[in-house]
């Protein structure tokens, strides 16, 4: 508690340029890099009562991890932040770091959901670092890089002479993630990777450690070296260095390699799209008909339209499957109009619940109960054995498809503990708030589902544990596929 606290009191602290010193409270401290005040102080506050009071009476789930003494604390701390005034990158991570302390997969500052001063002043500025980034066994490997001095494969130490340990630590309490448990705390790290689900290292880390004059130095260890050597490299933007570094495709992906067929699903995001999943997934399971043995991979998942989940579930059952019910509640009736003008969404009927909702025991509205979707098996499923790769990115529909394919046994869960949470998640309609001075716009979820069976704080343990390994990765190697496929040997 203490700790986030003083993390927030601590970035109004920081010079323009800070060195690093000592424990991950003094690297926000002394790290942390407001820059000129773009807003002043009275605009600053006034930024931080409406993001408070659009949290307090929006979030459905504000007190599923925290407590609102917490939740004044901090805001009282991110207020004193900026009574000197503020910059828009200094709004960024307050805003982060207040997000993120509900500990909700959903209500964070999305790069998606920003005014456009925003995405330029802040996003858009050359001020990334010149690499493509993996953290495994906490470590960091350069797995892409734009900076001649650097090749991939290196190990990346530190950055102008800050540890990377101590910068992820510094980091961590800006990242969202569903609860407190194992898998969550997965999903949180998760986001310092690059990549689509990820990227807090060009988000997030310019905004809290400048480059000086343009430019960091990092510390590297070598591919097959023991001696660690440092370089200089100009900080540059995400378009430039993405032209030699391009990110992972987000394209659904299958083949069949001799008697196993292998599914690549990295995403149920498929909104303004003319994809068709479903068809997909139709000739999908046609083309594995006699294939005995089959791989998905939704590691990279992290949600979208959790009905295309139903729709993969549904070619692996042998018998229907009934999902788990949820209370489901709304922390309003009526959006307030004084926060309405803020807040966009793709459904405006999501702030009007009059007739819909009934005031239940707490602070909450309650909808009417969710008794959980039914899933039929198709008419021939597959008759094959499956493994499922899971891991922490499986945050919202992609943590239900894997909750449900270990419900119903359908398939082997294997990889690493999903994000997500047993006891339900906030989400389903959301609305983003853009704070009138900063810009800074805010993702809430409008609707919480709450378990009736008061599981456990956790998301979902693979039958098969296998994590990431550091040899592996630096060879190319990937551990879970490798270990899928020891598993179906073993079954041949």
């Amino acid at each position: 508690m203490h700790t986030r606290r003083h993390a927030l009191q601590a970035l109004a602290l920081a010079p323009a340029a800070g060195v690093l010193g000592g424990a991950p409270q003094r690297a926000c401290a002394q790290g942390a890099a407001p820059g000129p005040a773009e807003i002043s102080a009275a605009d600053a506050q006034r930024d931080l009562r409406i993001l408070k009071r659009a949290l307090t009476e929006l979030h459905p789930g504000l007190l599923r991890y925290t407590t609102l003494a917490q939740i004044d604390a901090d805001f009282a701390a991110a207020t004193a932040a900026v009574a000197s005034g503020s910059s828009r990158a200094q709004m960024v991570l307050l805003a982060a770091q207040l997000s993120a302390s509900l500990h909700c997969g959903h209500t964070w500052v999305s790069p998606y959901n920003q005014r456009q001063d925003v995405v330029d002043g802040v996003f858009k500025r050359a001020d990334k670092l010149p690499l493509t980034l993996r953290w495994v066994e906490g470590r960091v490997l350069v797995t892409g890089s734009s900076a001649a001095p650097v090749t991939a494969g290196s190990e990346l130490l530190a950055i102008d002479q800050r540890p990377m340990t101590a910068i992820r630590d510094a980091l961590l309490p800006l990242l969202r993630a569903d609860g407190l448990h194992e898998g969550a705390r997965g999903k949180a790290l998760s986001q310092l990777d690059s990549g689509p689900n990820g990227g807090a290292m060009d988000r997030l880390f310019p905004l809290m450690y400048t480059p000086q004059g343009g430019r960091y130095t990092l510390t590297l260890r070598e591919c097959g070296s023991a001696d660690p050597r440092s370089v200089s490299v100009m900080a540059t933007t995400t378009a430039e260095r993405d032209k030699t570094s391009p990110a992972p495709s987000s394209a659904w992906a299958f083949r069949v390699d001799g008697d196993t067929g292998i599914l690549t699903l990295p995403t149920f995001a498929f909104w303004r799209s003319d994809f068709k999943p479903e068809a997909y997934l139709q000739q999908t399971f046609e083309a594995l008909r006699g294939v005995p043995f089959l791989i998905i991979d939704q590691r990279d998942n992290e949600g979208g339209d959790d009905a295309i989940g139903r729709a993969v579930l549904s070619h692996l059952l042998r018998a229907p499957l009934q999902g788990p019910g949820f209370r489901v509640e709304s922390a309003y009736e009526r959006v307030p109009y004084v926060l309405a003008r803020y807040l966009d969404t793709w459904d405006f009927g999501f702030f009007d619940r009059t007739g819909q909702v009934t005031k239940g025991p707490g602070r909450n509205w309650l909808l009417p109960d969710q008794p959980g979707a039914r899933i039929e098996p198709v008419a021939a499923p597959y008759a094959g054995r499956s493994v499922v790769l899971i891991g922490p990115q499986n945050s919202s529909a992609g943590f239900l498809l894997a909750r449900d394919i270990q419900r119903s046994g359908a398939a082997t869960l294997l990889g690493q503990p999903s994000g997500g949470n047993l006891r339900g998640l906030n989400g389903g309609q959301l609305c983003w708030i853009n704070l009138p001075a900063s810009g800074v716009g805010v993702d809430i979820p409008l609707v919480a589902a709450y378990a009736k069976d008061n599981p456990p704080d956790a998301g979902v343990q693979p039958d098969v544990a296998v994590a990431p390994r550091w040899a592996d990765a630096v060879a190319g190697v990937d551990t879970a596929m490798q270990a899928a496929r020891r598993l179906i040997a073993g079954w041949r």
